[in-house]
């Protein structure tokens, strides 16, 4: 990592032209817990034959703490590299896994893309998004997302201890799961005046996760989007988990469960 390298500013600005893509997002994978790595290696598995495109528009990762940290995350890594060979990848940042670089993307063979960004997919314009940057009720959170995504911040903290980072990491968790309970869900949710600021004439529909409010909602007059469904464990550490693929050119939310017998299969 070069010295003014931060994850910030190891994103790409690009306009994607996608054939075939699968979008997930809010997976939240523990690098700790083997049946998170069981599911996603089956799931990339029984599905790498129907896109040509994976997109991971943020928090992949429950947190990450730099690109330092990778050989943790070892089973992934390799996932994802066998998979880029003859897919491609790309990766946005969540609101969990904002410290992920360019190495970690150089090394899995993906493209880390910036923050909203504008692809075309059967020559129809779409915004892809985590979602969190157009929570703007949300004034409190705004205030930090913007602190921890300045190079500034994310210099100096990539320059502490690695335990020291995971202390944070760990702290961060918490104090934001006790927030969400003191919080309305519409004060945590995407505000559409928001979203329409970062739409061209052209765009037609928005993809995004973040809220784990799996649907499709109205924007405008002449924009839909698609919140994309979060992977969860439920009863008896089954797993449900769900993505937005494309089917005779329009966005279709689809969902599946792998119970715990299952997942290690």
């Amino acid at each position: 990592m070069s010295i003014f390298s931060t994850p910030v500013t190891d994103t790409e600005t690009l306009e994607l032209n996608l054939k075939r893509p699968y979008f997930i997002s809010d997976l939240h994978l523990d690098v700790n817990r083997q049946k998170d790595f069981a599911c996603f290696s089956r799931f990339i598995r029984e599905h790498q034959e129907n896109f040509d495109e994976l997109v991971i528009l943020g928090d992949f990762f429950d947190y990450w703490v730099g690109d330092d940290a990778i050989d943790t995350a070892h089973d992934y890594v390799e996932v994802l590299r066998e998979l880029s060979k003859n897919k491609k990848l790309f990766i946005m940042h969540g609101n969990r896994d904002f410290m992920l670089g360019g190495d970690f993307a150089k090394t899995v063979g993906a493209s880390l893309l910036s923050d909203p960004t504008m692809a075309v997919i059967c020559e129809k314009h779409y915004l892809l998004s985590h979602g969190d940057i157009w929570c703007t009720r949300d004034s409190d959170y705004q205030k930090v997302r913007a602190r921890v995504r300045s190079f500034a911040w994310q210099w100096f903290v990539l320059r502490l201890p690695l335990a020291k980072r995971l202390d944070i990491a760990r702290n961060a968790r918490n104090k934001s799961q006790e927030k969400k309970v003191e919080k309305p869900v519409e004060v945590m949710d995407v505000v559409n005046e928001s979203i329409l600021t970062h739409c061209s004439k052209e765009t037609v529909g928005v993809i995004h996760g973040h809220t784990h409010r799996p649907g499709q909602y109205p924007v405008s007059d002449t924009v839909n989007r698609w919140v994309i469904p979060d992977w969860r464990h439920g009863e008896n550490n089954d797993l449900t988990l769900g993505f937005v693929a494309f089917e005779n050119g329009e966005p279709r939310i689809e969902m599946t469960s792998y119970d715990a017998k299952e997942i290690a299969k």
